[in-house]
């Protein structure tokens, strides 16, 4: 599913065409999509079904059974004679109902074992939770975003009414109780999210929902946020990025802050747990993009932050950018010859650098985030006050004694975070090459 890990896809393509080499071997998903050219260099990989895979995976599958040849087939490339070949593109699918759900009949008997790591996790109210996608895509822009590579700028949406049936039947089905839109961008369209409540409040389906991948900021207000609680929705993640009005030009992620605190502040009234993510390692970034982002973090009274370094992904502005600079170059790595494929997941999970900051500092400034936030959190009066907002209900009560209950390791981790030794990487990528052989 991620392009530090390819290689064992290719590995288990090794493996099936030495037991039997008429087997037919198909790759798919936005690492295949991305480097279509480097995956079909595998002489194990027959098809790579490029970008959007429901219609066109049918038709190769079909063209399979009846033993006839994939030419023509849209959306894939293929050989013929020895010859790699590009068909023309699929046309995105216009109507997403048309989707049939997934198949969650063949996950039943791995259903307990999901319900049992669910069991340990202290953030979620209610459990067993189901993951819906609501959506695809996201219109926006962002410079550091690979979502785009794959499905492009335009989204396209389930209708409210489709939306709301799976989650209806996985509830009476299979007994979930909370979901989660794990959607790129679930609420561009703010009447849908109008419909999708309205839905889950006819039908009293009494569930609970959150957003934990990102909900868009701007669609929404008091309205519609009051609407979403009264429909069960209880905690929502922000995409923030920077608290510096300049890099949110620079990043083109163009999030208006000063409304972003209005709605936060507006959710926190309303009994929301409210969260939001930032990144840390632009190339652009100095000090005071840092200081703004902790100025924005401890006045917009969130209840949650989620901080990452950077990850450049291949293809995408910002690693061109960085690539520009000589800071990095992951291209070569991506070749399945590669002796040195591994050296794309070491760099990954060992953070880049920019020109103004080494790895190191830009690891403090995340300890820094963290700390910054802790202390305020833990001396400011409107975080009791945001607390008490919140318990509208016993079961409300439980769940944030929950989270207050969670063990001063995690607090400890938060702060200090997961710095890898060099030892430790290195025994990774021991295990990483090991594998491999």
């Amino acid at each position: 599913m991620f392009t530090p890990y390819f290689k064992d896809a290719h590995n288990i393509a090794k493996i099936v065409k030495e037991h039997n080499k008429n087997t037919l071997v198909v790759f798919g998903g936005a690492h295949a999509s991305t480097f279509t050219d480097k995956v079909m260099a595998d002489s194990n990989v027959d098809v790579v079904v490029v970008g959007e895979g429901e219609v066109t995976i049918r038709e190769v599958l079909k063209r399979y059974k009846e033993k006839r040849y994939f030419e023509g087939v849209k959306g894939i490339v293929h050989r013929v004679n020895g010859i790699i070949k590009k068909e023309t593109s699929q046309e995105p699918i216009q109507n997403l109902d048309e989707i049939s759900f997934p198949a969650w009949d063949l996950l039943e008997r791995d259903m307990e074992v999901v319900r049992q790591e669910q069991i340990k996790n202290k953030f979620l109210m209610r459990k067993p939770v189901g993951a819906i996608l609501t959506s695809r895509g996201c219109p926006k822009e962002c410079y550091f975003c690979s979502v785009k590579l794959m499905w492009g700028r335009k989204w396209r949406m389930r209708s409210a009414r489709n939306v709301v049936d799976e989650i209806e039947f996985l509830k009476k089905k299979y007994g979930y109780r909370e979901f989660h839109f794990v959607d790129d961008n679930s609420s561009v369209s703010k009447a849908r999210m109008h419909e999708i409540c309205d839905e889950l409040l006819k039908r009293k389906l009494n569930v609970k929902v959150a957003t934990p991948t990102g909900i868009a900021i701007e669609t929404l207000d008091k309205e519609i946020l009051s609407k979403m609680k009264k429909a069960g929705f209880y905690r929502l993640c922000f995409g923030i990025e920077s608290g510096s009005p300049d890099s949110q030009k620079i990043i083109k992620k163009r999030v208006d802050l000063d409304r972003a605190k209005k709605v936060i502040a507006q959710a926190n009234a309303l009994g929301f747990w409210t969260a939001a993510t930032f990144i840390v390692g632009f190339p652009h970034d100095t000090k005071k993009e840092i200081e703004a982002t902790i100025a924005f973090i401890k006045t917009a009274n969130l209840d949650f932050i989620i901080c990452y370094l950077l990850v450049p992904q291949i293809g995408t502005e910002v690693y061109n950018i960085l690539k520009q600079q000589g800071l990095i170059d992951l291209d070569k790595y991506v070749d399945v010859y590669s002796a040195d494929w591994h050296k794309i997941s070491l760099m990954y999970n060992h953070g880049f650098k920019t020109l103004a900051f080494s790895n190191e500092d830009l690891q403090n400034m995340l300890s820094q985030i963290y700390k910054a936030y802790l202390f305020y959190k833990i001396f400011s009066l409107r975080t009791y006050i945001n607390l008490l907002r919140k318990i509208k209900s016993f079961e409300d009560f439980v769940y944030m004694a929950k989270l207050l209950s969670l063990p001063a390791k995690m607090v400890t981790k938060m702060v200090f975070g997961d710095k890898l030794s060099n030892t430790t990487m290195q025994g990774r990528v021991k295990k990483l090459k090991s594998i491999d052989t």
